[in-house]
C-alpha cells in the first residue's frame, strides 16, 4: 500500500517511533546513531546499516580459567529496535550477507529484533550505480517500509506488516501510488547501462586471473581495508580472545581481506602474500566466487569504495579491465 507523509510530519513520527522502541537514525554522515534529534538526510552516511548486524565487537562467549569451568554463551539484544534512513542499497546488502549469515543464531536474533525504514536518494550520488547491480531502490527489498522525497511530502510504500505497525504512529494518508510509480520512473532513467559490467556478466572470469593488468591497478592500493570497512557487502571476521586474570570474552570482529595478516596460515604460509593478491581476491570474490555460490555478485551499487579510497582507486576501471581482457 500507499501513503503520503508530509515532511514536517516526520520528525513527530520518529519521535513516536522512539517512545515504543529503540530508535536509530543517521545523525552524521559518519553514520547512526540512537535518535536523539540529530538527523542526517542529505546523503548515505559513510558506515553502512550492516553494523546492526555485524557490529564491531559482538561477544560470542565468557569463560573462566579453572578446571570444570564451562563457557558460558552471551544472549544477543532482544529488545525490538528500529532503523531509520536505511539506503536501499545498504538493505540489499543486509540480505547479501544474510545468506551467508543465516544459520548464525547471533545473526538471527538481531535481524528478528531489528525493522528497517528505507529511505531513497534525493538523487543518486556521483558515484552511485546501484541499477546497474540489480538494486531498485523503489522496490523495498530487504525494508519493512520506504521512503521517497517527492516535493514537500514524502512518498512511503509499506513491504510487511511490520512496516504497516511502524506508520500507523504516524499522520500519513493513504495515496500516492502514482506518483511513487512515476519517481521511480524517473529515477532508473538516470541509470546507464554499463556495456563493461554486461561483458562481465558473460566472462570466465578464471581465464583472467593470471592477466598482468593485476599488478599494475593494484599498484596504488594501501591495503588499508577503508573499502571493506565501509561497503555494505563485505562481511569478513576475526574471532579473538580478550583474557584478564582468569576470566576470558571470545568476541568477533570485523576484519579485511586486504590485510596481510587475515590469510595467512597458523603455519606462518600465506597463499595471498602480495598485496596484488589481495587486491585481486576482493574484486573477484565480489564478481566470481560469491556470484558461484549465491548466484549473484556481491555489490550493491553504493560507491562508497569510489569515494573513500585514499588512492582514489575506482571499481569501474577494474570492472573494465576486468571485462576488456
Amino acid at each position: 500500500m500507499y501513503y503520503i507523509l508530509k515532511r514536517e510530519d516526520l520528525r513527530p513520527w520518529l519521535e513516536a517511533i522512539n517512545r515504543e522502541y529503540t530508535l536509530f537514525v543517521p545523525r552524521t554522515r559518519d553514520g547512526f546513531g540512537p535518535y536523539e534529534g540529530e538527523l542526517y538526510l542529505e546523503g548515505k552516511t559513510r558506515l553502512s546499516a550492516k553494523e546492526f548486524f555485524l557490529p564491531w565487537r559482538e561477544p560470542l562467549l565468557v569463560y573462566e580459567a579453572r578446571p570444570g569451568a564451562l563457557p558460558k554463551v552471551v544472549e544477543g539484544p532482544a529488545e525490538q529496535r528500529v532503523v531509520f534512513g536505511v539506503r536501499p542499497c545498504d538493505a540489499r546488502g543486509v540480505i547479501l550477507i544474510e545468506k551467508v549469515f543465516s544459520p548464525d543464531p547471533f545473526w538471527q536474533k538481531r535481524r528478528e529484533a531489528t525493522s528497517l525504514i528505507g529511505l531513497v536518494c534525493e538523487e543518486p550520488g556521483t558515484e552511485c550505480f546501484c541499477w546497474a547491480m540489480g538494486v531498485n531502490p523503489f522496490s523495498g527489498e530487504g525494508l519493512d517500509l520506504v521512503l521517497v522525497p517527492h516535493e514537500e511530502v514524502y512518498l512511503v510504500k509499506v513491504i510487511t506488516e511490520a512496516g504497516k505497525k511502524l506508520l500507523s504512529l504516524s499522520r500519513a494518508a493513504e495515496g500516492g501510488e502514482e506518483a511513487f510509480l512515476s519517481r521511480e520512473k524517473e529515477f532508473k532513467a538516470k541509470f546507464p547501462v554499463s556495456p563493461a559490467l554486461e561483458k562481465l556478466r558473460e566472462k570466465d572470469l578464471m581465464t583472467i586471473y593470471e592477466a598482468p593488468f593485476w599488478e599494475e591497478l593494484a599498484l596504488p592500493c594501501l591495503n588499508c581495508g577503508a573499502c571493506t570497512f565501509l561497503c555494505p557487502t563485505c562481511y569478513c571476521f576475526d574471532v579473538q580472545d580478550e583474557v584478564v586474570g582468569s576470566e576470558g570474552v571470545r568476541v568477533r570482529l570485523p576484519e579485511a581481506c586486504m590485510f596481510e595478516l587475515y590469510s595467512r596460515h597458523a603455519s606462518g604460509h600465506n597463499p595471498r602474500r602480495s598485496p596484488m593478491a589481495r587486491f585481486r581476491n576482493r574484486f573477484m570474490h565480489k564478481f566470481k566466487y560469491f556470484l558461484d555460490e549465491y548466484g549473484e555478485p556481491l555489490c550493491v551499487g553504493c560507491g562508497r569504495c569510489n569515494e573513500e579510497c585514499p588512492a582514489n582507486i575506482n571499481l569501474w576501471d577494474v570492472v573494465r579491465a576486468m571485462s576488456e581482457v
